[in-house]
């Protein structure tokens, strides 16, 4: 609350020469549609979830899930009541600036004054202004409590709709059966794994038996390799 102590010119011309009430007023703007878009995705949720369990949605899993989705709707109105809320207080803040902005005093009439006054002392040669003087001084003193009284009244109303807003809603939390979905995702993508693992067993047995049978069968396809040594024996047995 600087403003208290600052002089006129400066509190008039920090006001003349800011942004204004269009950022505040461009707020609320937003706020009021973020809270129309809000309110029209509750409606479209809650009537959506009571016509399917009203009509061709019916039994313990619909009851189930209408029980699940009545949730969401009531949050989705809750933060469409609070952007809504904090639209209003966005203007009531724009409001108060320019009740403000009307109340304080224009910089040129304070800069006439002050200028008045270099005037009056500079020409006060034999004390003839000395009136005028005082006239002038006490106008700039009025100046000064008009502009500290109007931003006083600015503070107090945009520190009133400050203090009006509440906190921000909580995250939405996720759906039951989408953390459900989730977990049977998991129990198929690791019983998929463990069926690629039985294939590669499998697999890895057969190529065994077949290099088996290759043995066996280069042995049965020699039949020189068995009789062989009864073949010489009897060659011996002759010589």
């Amino acid at each position: 609350m600087s403003f208290l102590t600052l002089p006129p010119e400066i509190n008039s011309l920090l006001m003349y020469s800011g942004a204004g009430s269009a950022p505040m007023l461009q707020a609320a703007a937003a706020w009021n549609s973020l809270a129309s878009e809000l309110s029209s995705a509750a409606e479209s949720f809650a009537s959506v979830t009571s016509t399917l369990a009203g009509q061709a949605w019916q039994g313990a899993a619909a009851s189930a899930m209408a029980a699940a989705a009545a949730p969401y709707a009531g949050w989705l109105s809750a933060a469409a009541s609070q952007a809504a809320g904090a639209a209003a207080q966005a203007q009531a803040v724009a409001s108060e600036f320019e009740s403000a902005l009307t109340a304080i005093v224009h910089p040129l009439a304070i800069q006439a004054n002050r200028n008045g006054l270099v005037n009056l002392v500079m020409s006060n040669l034999f004390g003839q202004n000395w009136p005028a003087i005082a006239q002038t001084e006490f106008n700039y003193a009025e100046m000064w409590a008009q502009d500290v009284a109007a931003m006083v009244g600015y503070h107090g109303g945009a520190s009133v709709a400050a203090a009006q807003l509440t906190a921000g809603q909580a995250a939405m939390p996720p759906l039951p059966f989408l953390a459900g979905m989730g977990a049977v995702a998991g129990m198929g993508a690791m019983a998929g794994m463990g069926a690629m693992g039985s294939m590669g067993s499998m697999g890895a047995t057969g190529g065994a038996v077949s290099g088996g049978g290759a043995a066996g069968g280069a042995s049965a396809g020699n039949p020189g390799a068995v009789g062989q040594p009864t073949g010489n024996a009897g060659v011996g047995g002759v010589v």
